[in-house]
């Protein structure tokens, strides 16, 4: 990626924290964010060895997905991810999936969404005034992993993407940036966490199950309107744990005719 499409992604990247009225060093709720952003925010917990998340155009509906299986840290990093392939790819290039099973991937679009949601959750502006203001411009030889643990709370991100996001901004070098890998593979980012009372949520699985209500809504509708059979909204009402009688719904028998697979058939 030349630097010119660097400057390209920051600016989309800084546009888009303008949007969602971003005054903080980090976001604090990228799942709202993107909601503002008019995306359809859908989670759900499909496993470790599962996509870490998807970006779809469906007919009017921008949705973003991720795998609330993940750690929250590495699940907030795949909805930015997502957001980027939407500013980037699915809108320049005309694409209406993506899916993403592995951030390591150095296929041109992954590198350029990993690029975007650095510069997004951590933008180099208030990475500088955090180490000046609140770290009070400590020497990077005497930080600490407590130091990138503060950084990892106030960003909203994993250790590890404190660690690559500072060296590629040439704050950390070779030497001193591992260092503190290792001081976190001996105390572990948890226990860094707990020390600061920082945010240790972002080491779990949230194991979420998140879908607009539109889409529930629209699928009760639909069924009311004997659009779709039985098993159709059973299988919908299933992806957030409800069953058809928890509902106050006529039951009747209907003809199998239109399934419901569209709506939700990346969660297949």
């Amino acid at each position: 990626m030349n630097r010119k499409r660097q400057l390209d992604i920051e600016k989309i990247a800084d546009s888009v924290r303008a949007e969602c009225k971003v005054t903080d060093y980090g976001i604090q709720n990228i799942f709202e964010a993107a909601e503002k952003l008019g995306y359809r925010v859908i989670r759900y917990p499909l496993g470790n060895d599962a996509p870490l998340g998807f970006a779809i155009i469906k007919n009017a509906d921008r949705i973003i997905f991720s795998n609330s299986s993940s750690i929250l840290s590495r699940e907030i990093f795949s909805v930015a991810h997502e957001i980027g392939h939407h500013k980037l790819h699915l809108s320049e290039q005309g694409l209406t999936l993506i899916k993403d099973y592995d951030f390591n991937n150095r296929d041109e679009y992954e590198v350029e969404a990993n690029y975007f949601a650095a510069c997004l959750l951590m933008p180099v502006e208030k990475v500088n005034s955090f180490i000046r203001l609140e770290l009070n411009e400590k020497s990077i030889n005497k930080w600490t992993g407590l130091d990138i643990a503060r950084i990892q709370t106030v960003f909203n991100v994993s250790y590890d993407m404190a660690l690559i996001r500072l060296k590629s901004l040439g704050i950390l070098n070779d030497a001193v940036m591992e260092k503190l890998k290792l001081e976190k593979m001996e105390k572990t980012t948890s226990r860094l966490l707990k020390v600061i009372n920082g945010n240790i949520d972002l080491c779990k699985a949230t194991e979420v199950k998140r879908v607009p209500a539109e889409y529930l809504e629209w699928v009760i509708f639909n069924y009311n309107e004997k659009l779709i059979p039985i098993k159709s909204l059973e299988a919908a009402l299933n992806y957030v744990d409800l069953k058809v009688e928890d509902l106050d719904l006529s039951q009747e028998e209907r003809e199998e005719d239109e399934s419901f697979d569209d709506l939700l058939r990346v969660m297949d």
